[in-house]
């Protein structure tokens, strides 16, 4: 067993896989509903907003409880997809990287799955993303794949406030496993009957640190990172994840921000190409925590030790933290 899959397997067991291990059991046993992603351009954005706004005027249902099958859809990775998503995050080394290709499925999938448990897109928020690459080559131009996108259901917060969580799986022609995705999204606001009426479990919900720690570390290396005005907009031509917040000030504004900011696996993805430039090898893992949004345009500072990262802003204020594993 190699140092990574040795260091990620006591890495998996203390994030408690066992709720993990027996959702995916069920989910074995739901078959999967097929989706088609839309190609991008004009016509994906227009139903993409029409989604949005759609989801923002809807009486909400609020199923969140509901056993629902993985979501599936195929796509191909060209060389001119592969060449824009390196331009984007600034990367220019060999090394593969588990750079999130399959964003497009994943984010038309998410939309699709909000509309079936009753929440509005406007109400969500990025809490947390794990992501682990399983192939040693990464992704390869000119393959197909399949994504995978599965609800795993609802945490509990705090009295008011749920945690909704989604695993996305990308497998090969082959059927090998590539990448795992799992995302956690906060949502806030629901009525505190509504929240006991779910039955969630009595576990605490482990509290995020929100200050940074790495800042007097004597060990941690710093690398400046610049934040393009429209890098929100780049990313989410790519992505699919076209939501107005990202896109422009006054889109932020509409949903109560003061100004833009780059979206949470947009973050992930240039925090993966820093550290991967950086130590000059290949990102197998990240956990990241979204603490503050990422403004753009903006300078932020990424600390990173062997095992660790804090991305701070120019105050000191922590925007994301995380830990990670690398391999050559």
């Amino acid at each position: 067993m190699t140092t990574y899959y040795r260091g990620f397997l006591l890495y998996s067991l203390n994030r408690q896989p066992t709720f993990f291990h027996i959702r995916c059991f069920f989910m074995a046993k739901l078959k999967s509903k097929w989706f088609e992603t839309p190609s991008s351009g004009f016509g994906y954005a227009t139903k993409f907003y029409y989604k949005v706004f759609k989801s923002i005027a809807q009486d909400e249902t609020l199923s969140l409880n509901s056993e629902l099958p993985p979501m599936k859809t195929t796509w191909f990775l060209t060389e001119k997809k592969m060449a824009a998503w390196l331009k984007l995050t600034g990367y220019d080394l060999p090394y593969p990287q588990a750079f999130t290709f399959s964003a497009p499925a994943g984010v038309w999938a998410l939309m699709q799955v909000l509309k079936e448990i009753g929440i509005s897109f406007g109400r969500i928020m990025h809490l947390s993303s794990r992501l682990l690459m399983l192939s040693k080559d990464g992704f390869q131009v000119g393959e197909h794949y399949s994504t995978y996108v599965h609800y795993l259901g609802v945490k509990p917060h705090s009295k008011r406030a749920v945690m909704i969580r989604f695993l996305s799986i990308v497998k090969n022609v082959r059927g090998q496993d590539i990448m795992h995705l799992e995302d956690e999204l906060y949502v806030a606001g629901l009525d505190e009957d509504f929240v006991k009426q779910l039955n969630l479990s009595s576990e605490e919900t482990q509290r995020r640190n929100t200050k940074a720690t790495l800042l007097n570390n004597k060990m941690a290396d710093s690398l400046k990172i610049d934040i393009g005005r429209s890098l929100g907009q780049q990313y989410g031509k790519l992505s699919g994840d076209l939501n107005p917040m990202h896109i422009s000030s006054i889109g932020a504004r509409l949903f109560g921000h003061k100004k833009s900011f780059i979206q949470g696996l947009c973050t992930l993805n240039v925090v993966v190409a820093t550290l991967g430039k950086h130590w000059k090898c290949t990102i197998r893992s990240v956990d990241i925590n979204f603490i503050r949004p990422v403004s753009q345009p903006s300078k932020p500072t990424l600390l990173c030790t062997l095992d660790h990262f804090e991305l701070i802003d120019d105050e000191g204020n922590l925007l994301v933290s995380g830990r990670y594993i690398c391999s050559n």
